[in-house]
C-alpha cells in the first residue's frame, strides 16, 4: 500500500486540514472517503484501511478540524470556530470527496462516516446529493430530543465563559449514561468489547478529550440537521445507504435510533436502504471482536 499526503485550509477557518490517500497495489475498483468521529483521528482506522486497499479499494481520509494531525495547538482540540463550525466540517469533507472524485473519475465514490462523522456525511449527502455513489452511516444516531435545549445551553455557556470553555457538566449530560450498561472496567467500555482497544484509546492524548463548548454545540447542530425532515427529503431517493451499528451502541440507543433512521428513510421514499445490526457489539464496530465480519459486510456493500 502506498500513501500520498494532502492538506488544505479548513473551511472552519481554525486550522490546516491534513489528510492521506491510501492506494491499493492494483487498479482501484472503488474509492471511499472516510470521516472519523469525535475526539479521535484517522490513525485508529489503519487496520480497516489496510483491509480495503488489499481488496482493491482506494481510501481518502482526513483528520477533522482540530483533531489528530489537523490540530496545530492542543488548546484548540475540539474547537471548530465561534460560529457555524459544523458547516465548515461539511465543507471540509466535500473538499476531500471532490479530490477523490477528480483522482478516480471512473469508479464508484463511497461516502463513509462514523459517529459524529456519520452526521457530517449525512449532512453532506443532503447538501450535495449528486456526489455520492453510495453511503455508509456507521455508529449514527436518531433524533436527540434534548438537542435544541442543549444548543441553547451551550451557547449561553460560551457567551459567559468563552467559546473555548470545556464543560464537564455538559459532557456528562451528553455522554454520562453511555457506560451504564457495561462492566465499568473503564469509563469507555461502551466503545467496544475489545479491552486492548479501549486501553489504547484512553492512553492516546488525541482521543477522548473534552470538547470545547462551541464544539459541543456544533455536534448538536449536526445531529439536529441530520435528523430533520428536510434531511430525509433532500437525500437522493435512490442513493444506496448502509446503516451499520452495534446492537449495544448507546449512540444508536441500543438499535432504537438506527431503526428510527431506517424506517424514516423507507417512509420518505428511499429505495435502497440496508440496516445491519451486530448483536452484542458496541459503538466502534470496526474495532469489535468480530471486526473481520464487519469489514467483509462493508466491502460487499461497497462492491454491489
Amino acid at each position: 500500500m502506498q500513501t500520498k499526503d494532502f492538506s488544505f485550509k479548513s473551511a472552519t477557518g481554525v486550522c490546516e486540514i491534513h489528510g492521506r490517500q491510501f492506494l491499493p497495489q492494483t487498479q482501484a475498483k472503488a474509492a471511499v472517503a472516510i470521516h472519523h468521529g469525535m475526539a479521535e483521528h484517522m490513525e485508529r482506522y489503519a487496520d480497516f484501511i489496510t483491509y480495503l486497499t488489499s481488496n482493491g479499494v482506494t481510501v481518502f481520509m482526513h483528520d477533522m478540524a482540530n483533531h489528530g494531525s489537523s490540530n496545530q495547538n492542543r488548546a484548540e482540540l475540539g474547537f471548530f470556530g465561534k460560529k457555524d463550525g459544523w458547516l465548515g466540517l461539511i465543507k471540509d469533507y466535500k473538499t476531500v470527496f471532490e479530490c477523490m472524485r477528480k483522482a478516480y473519475p471512473a469508479v464508484k465514490h463511497i461516502a463513509f462516516g462514523h459517529s459524529m462523522g456519520s452526521f457530517v456525511v449525512r449532512c453532506f449527502d443532503a447538501r450535495y446529493p449528486e456526489l455520492s455513489s453510495a453511503s455508509v452511516y456507521m455508529g449514527t444516531g436518531g433524533t436527540n430530543d434534548a438537542a435544541g435545549i442543549g444548543i441553547k445551553v451551550a451557547d449561553l455557556i460560551a457567551h459567559t465563559k468563552g467559546a473555548h470553555h470545556r464543560s464537564e457538566l455538559m459532557d456528562k449530560l451528553a455522554f454520562g449514561k453511555y457506560n451504564v450498561k457495561f462492566e465499568k472496567r473503564t469509563s469507555y467500555d461502551w466503545l467496544t468489547r475489545d479491552q486492548a482497544i479501549v486501553d489504547q484509546y484512553i492512553a492516546d492524548p488525541l482521543c477522548g478529550y473534552l470538547f470545547t463548548i462551541k464544539g459541543m454545540a456544533d455536534l448538536l447542530h449536526l445531529n439536529t440537521a441530520a435528523n430533520s425532515d428536510e434531511w430525509y427529503e433532500k437525500v437522493r431517493k435512490d442513493l444506496p445507504i448502509l446503516l451499520i451499528s452495534g446492537a449495544e451502541d448507546p449512540v444508536g440507543e441500543y438499535a432504537k435510533g438506527i431503526d428510527e433512521v431506517y424506517n424514516k428513510l423507507l417512509q420518505s421514499g428511499h429505495t435502497a436502504v440496508e440496516e445491519k445490526l451486530y448483536p452484542e457489539c458496541r459503538h466502534e464496530v470496526l474495532n469489535e471482536l468480530n471486526k473481520e465480519e464487519v469489514y467483509e459486510d462493508i466491502y460487499s456493500f461497497i462492491m454491489k
